[in-house]
């Protein structure tokens, strides 16, 4: 087995890393969104798509970046607690002193509540994180057009200057994704071949 000294790691090799990671975490997470809606994402992106995809959202949604932020901190910090408390129980078991060297995990876990670098750990906890909240938010924006009147939020520009209203459900680089309301299935039009203008409208007072 080949193992990767960490510190041998440079600036490079994590740039790679975290290139792959972010190409990785928005193709999953926006093949499981689109895929709730009955759409084969993997058809419609590229890996520039897939790669800005998670910056773009985290950026654009200020609150979304927070409840990421708070969930990540609660459920690093519950696991991390759970594990020794979980170790500390059992260490006291007489049967489980028989099995184990305790000498040697009470190093082992030492060793680990000092380390500081939980890098692959942290990276494993936040993908959990961000795949879990687009499945959410695909399965809540499915329900609510279901059960409720689709209210456009954007008007397209066809370039043979025809106009249609629509309900924004997201978009990349070729593609862009909506409701027409009274439909029930997204819709999704390639931006350069069709589209003269993408247009936001204004919210209609109540």
């Amino acid at each position: 087995m080949i193992k990767i000294d960490k510190e041998k790691l440079g600036l490079q090799d994590y740039f790679y890393i975290g290139y792959l990671y972010l190409i990785i975490l928005g193709i999953v997470s926006d093949a499981i969104f689109y895929g709730v809606f009955g759409i084969s994402y993997l058809n419609y992106t590229t890996i520039l798509d897939a790669l800005i995809s998670p910056i773009s959202l985290l950026t654009n949604n200020w609150y979304i970046s927070l409840i990421l932020a708070i969930m990540f901190w609660l459920m690093y910090m519950y696991f991390n607690k759970w594990m020794f408390k979980l170790y500390a129980y059992f260490r006291e078991k007489k049967w489980y002193q028989k099995i184990y060297n305790i000498e040697k995990w009470d190093k082992r876990y030492e060793d680990l509540s000092k380390k500081e670098n939980k890098f692959t750990g942290l990276m494993f906890i936040f993908f959990l994180l961000f795949v879990s909240m687009r499945t959410g938010m695909g399965i809540g924006i499915k329900q609510k057009y279901q059960s409720k009147e689709i209210v456009p939020n954007y008007s397209l520009i066809f370039k043979d200057n025809t106009r249609l209203d629509v309900r924004k459900i997201g978009q990349n680089s070729a593609y862009f994704f909506y409701f027409i309301p009274g439909e029930k299935v997204i819709t999704a039009t390639p931006i350069t071949d069709n589209l003269k203008q993408i247009k936001i409208l204004e919210k209609k007072e109540k």
